[in-house]
This record gives structure tokens, sequence and C-alpha cells, in this order.
């Protein structure tokens, strides 16, 4: 990989009775990092190769004084959106490119976390990635994986040829039948940011959604390929949204376990 440039991978799981974490894989200057996230705290985790992805099977294998975590889960089919998320910018250059694997996926299998063993049997899953030199200066990121339903949303300052500065929107929406798209691309904006709520629009298509507190757990994020910038993950806030056409409901859903980044 070129200096001064990273990339990272986010795997979410989700146990059926609300065990929920994420791994983050990435490559930078440092070389190969390796961070988990629980509702409990975030771990830099000492062997970066303690996660290990096999075709459809995630092998996990920390040992280490702050966190225990040994088992394998697998990965059910992956749901990727329809068409690359980034649109048009894909071929433009930008600080921070942005993908999504996997909107949602099954999973099976289990995992001892600090001595007891959980099931991930019918439970789901997440996947995306970034890449580039560095995170956006601003950004907010928020994530709710549900059973028929998946909302993922990135709202950031983009630089852009040296000069530009805007405002970007990237928001997907994907149910069992349907794929609902809110992007700078193809008018999608957002109209209020703030630290209880989040509302986008699009044409008369709304979606808001409702965060009732913050918080979250320090993990590292890029700068200029130096993961030497700490951001704040909470990855189990209780949020709820609507999705709306004209007057008409077309999603709602609360999500206890919500991931959220608020870098506002």
């Amino acid at each position: 990989m070129a200096k001064n440039r990273f990339f990272g991978k986010y795997y979410k799981f989700i146990s059926p009775d609300g065990n929920t974490f994420a791994l983050i894989q990435s490559h930078s200057n440092e070389g190969d990092m390796l961070q988990l996230i629980t509702k409990d705290g975030a771990h830099l985790i000492d062997d970066p190769h303690s996660l290990v992805i096999e075709g459809n099977e995630a092998k996990i294998h920390i040992e280490q004084e702050d966190i225990k975590m040994v088992g394998e889960i697998v990965l059910g089919e992956l749901h990727p959106l329809s068409h690359k998320v980034m649109g048009p910018f894909t071929y433009l250059p930008m600080e921070c490119r942005h993908e999504i694997y996997s909107m949602s996926h099954g999973l099976s299998g289990s995992l001892t976390i600090n001595g007891t063993k959980k099931s991930f049997d019918g439970g789901l899953g997440y996947i995306e990635g970034d890449s580039g030199t560095n995170f956006p200066k601003k950004y907010v990121w928020y994530n709710s994986v549900l059973e028929g339903a998946t909302v993922t949303l990135a709202i950031a300052t983009i630089p852009l040829l040296g000069f530009i500065h805007f405002v970007g929107l990237l928001c997907f929406i994907k149910t069992k039948d349907k794929e609902y798209r809110f992007c700078t691309y193809n008018g999608g904006k957002p109209i209020k940011i703030d630290e209880q709520e989040i509302v986008i629009k699009k044409g008369r298509y709304r979606l808001s959604i409702t965060i009732p507190h913050l918080g979250g757990h320090d993990l590292k994020a890029p700068i200029k390929g130096d993961m030497v910038r700490y951001i704040k993950e909470n990855i189990n806030v209780p949020t709820s949204y609507k999705l709306t056409y004209k007057d008409e409901v077309l999603l709602e859903n609360e999500d206890p376990l919500s991931s959220l980044e608020f870098m506002w």
C-alpha cells in the first residue's frame, strides 16, 4: 500500500439475545491493526491477526488481559447494494472512500467471551470498509441492522480538488424487497444534524433518526495514513427511525443496538 494511506474493514456481529460487537481490521503506515468494540469498551488487540476471515468463516482468537474472545462465526449470504456506494464520486480524488460489502447477512456459530459461551446462531452481521488518507474532519456515521431492514448513513465534510468543500451525504436503506438511496449525487441532503436527531430528505422522501444519547468508546482513526486520531463509537445506542414518502410511513423501527459515531 502507498505511504500515507489506509485501508480498513468493519465487521459487525449481533447475536439474537443482543450481544453485539465489531472488529475493525486496518492497514496504514503503522502496519496491520485490529480493534474491537463492545458495549462495554474498545480494545486495541495485541495480535492484529487474531481475526482471520477464510471464505465465509470468521475465526476469532483474542486472549489478552482486558478481553478474551475465542470461537468461529459463519457468515451467511452477503447482501451488498445494487450499485456502487459513491456513485460518480467513485471516479474523483477523495480523502476517504467508502464501500459496503454487506448490508446484512445471517450468522451462526459461537464465541466464548471472557469465559462465557455465547451463541450467534440466528444472528445478524454487517460489513463495510474505508480507504484513503484521512477520515473526514467532521462526520456522523450511523448503522442499524434489524431482521428485514438495514439503515446505514454517513454525513461528512468533504474536501475536493484542494479548494472545494461541501457536506456530503451517503445513506442506504435496504429491506427484503426494496432499496432506498439518499445521496448527494442523487439529490439527497441533510436538513438537521444535532445530538438528538438527524433528518435527511430526497424529494418527498424523508428519513428521521432519533438519538437519546451519544457516549461512546475511543477508537483509532487515520490522519495522513497514521492511526493517531481518536474517534468515539457507541455500538448499542437505542435509536428509532422513520422513513416517509409524503405523509405515508414506509418504514418505522426501534433498534436498541444501533451503532453511532458522532464527530460533528
